[in-house]
């Protein structure tokens, strides 16, 4: 038609080069598909390039733990005994069964005898102690000098989640935690420590997990 033209071979390159490059600089990942946390959603994150509601337990709220990418609610989560049942405590924030109920759900009085060293327990992926971790120290530190104790062995444990090589150093600053805490008190015995990391693991979900990741004491 007179007054047009057609498109020359180097105007149409150039027209499908700017095409692309306005693509790679505007166009990004479909939701849910992602490449960073600000292609999800306000509280979502970029996990394995999908928006998830969680990457980790810390990401989820109090009494819920991150299974496939959800916030779920953790299965006898407690933060008193009173929210447990019958026969129960409130152990590292999980209901247990205490270990002498009676049929009519009263204790059996423990005869009276020395002092046990009680594991101390961890929040997931931390060597941080809670005050639950310090108040069990206490009692740790009291036993220790009650019983005289010139020497005690520290064992970090986590549960079987990340690498060996990860847990192995995850469980060695669990036991130095413990350790330096233990000093704070005033306990002058001997301390040594090691890590076993995910090696004695034996929880399958967050109830067994968490009793998992604790250090262990005993008398050497």
């Amino acid at each position: 038609m007179p007054g047009t033209r057609a498109m020359q071979p180097h105007h149409a390159l150039f027209a499908m080069a700017a095409t692309a490059l306005l693509c790679l600089t505007g166009c990004g990942p479909t939701y849910p598909k992602c490449d960073t946390d600000g292609d999800c959603h306000e509280g979502e994150y970029c996990v394995n390039g999908q928006c998830q509601q969680c990457r980790g337990d810390e990401d989820c709220p109090a009494g819920h733990s991150c299974a496939q990418g959800a916030c779920t609610e953790t299965p006898g989560y407690c933060t008193s005994k009173s929210e447990c049942g019958e026969g129960e405590d409130c152990e590292n924030n999980i209901c247990v069964t205490r270990a002498e109920a009676t049929a009519s759900g009263s204790e059996t009085p423990a005869a009276a005898g020395p002092c046990e060293l009680e594991s101390v327990y961890f929040n997931y992926d931390s060597s941080e102690l809670e005050s639950s971790a310090r108040d069990q120290l206490t009692g740790v530190a009291e036993c220790i000098k009650d019983r005289k104790f010139s020497a005690v062995h520290l064992t970090g444990l986590t549960d079987p989640r990340g690498t060996e090589e990860y847990n192995l150093a995850l469980g060695d600053r669990r036991a130095q935690s413990a350790k330096k805490y233990l000093k704070s008190l005033g306990v002058e015995a001997e301390m040594s420590h090691s890590s076993m990391g995910e090696e004695m693991s034996s929880g399958s979900d967050e109830a067994g997990w968490s009793r998992d990741r604790r250090v262990d004491f005993r008398e050497r």
